[in-house]
């Protein structure tokens, strides 16, 4: 009676076949979630890097187009500008932090003609969060402000006359951050609409 060798794996190359498997598997996991990791960083990084630059130009802008400077603190900046590109006149304006020190805000209020011959209109008077998430990193100020020959003033400037230049320095933490990573972007701007004759 002739038998004949029957083919397959024995229990030892099997296991052993499972285990490479679980090591390639293992492999390719690690790999995939590191580069979803690394996505997901570089993907909130540039969202955060996005909506700082345009808070940036939209802060920077009316900065630009001041007529007048009420006050001028570390954190806070209130003057007169132009808040909106279809505004027909000035509006008092104020940039602040808030009480968390998380987010960057503006109180408008508009007023019935430009500074300083209109009145304000008190009761129309709205917040604009212009940075949200922002992030506060101590003993840096959000406004800098320089003179003519760009030497910078003492916060808050009782001077505001002296004021020609204002430097914002803005924070933001990442997206999806529970850790402190934030990006920054710092813009000066010079001022060219001040009266001088007030």
């Amino acid at each position: 009676m002739l038998y004949r060798k029957q083919a397959g794996f024995t229990v030892t190359e099997f296991i052993v076949v499972m285990m490479v498997s679980s090591l390639l598997l293992i492999t390719l996991f690690v790999f995939t979630s590191s580069s979803i990791t690394s996505f997901m960083q570089l993907q909130a990084d540039g969202l955060a890097r996005s909506k700082l630059a345009e808070s940036s130009f939209r802060v920077t802008k009316v900065l630009r187009g001041i007529n007048y400077i009420e006050n001028a603190n570390a954190d806070s900046i209130t003057a007169y500008a132009y808040f909106a590109p279809d505004d027909v006149y000035t509006s008092k304006i104020r940039y602040y932090l808030n009480g968390a020190n998380n987010a960057l805000l503006a109180d408008v209020t508009p007023m019935t003609a430009d500074y300083p011959i209109g009145t304000l209109l008190t009761g129309q008077t709205k917040t604009v969060t212009v940075v949200n998430k922002f992030y506060k990193i101590s003993g840096n100020p959000t406004f800098l402000y320089y003179d003519a020959n760009y030497n910078q003033l003492t916060s808050p400037v009782t001077d505001v006359q002296s004021i020609k230049n204002i430097t914002t320095q803005l924070y933001i933490k990442k997206y999806d951050s529970n850790a402190n990573d934030y990006v920054s972007t710092s813009v000066s701007v010079s001022l060219r609409n001040r009266k001088y004759n007030l």
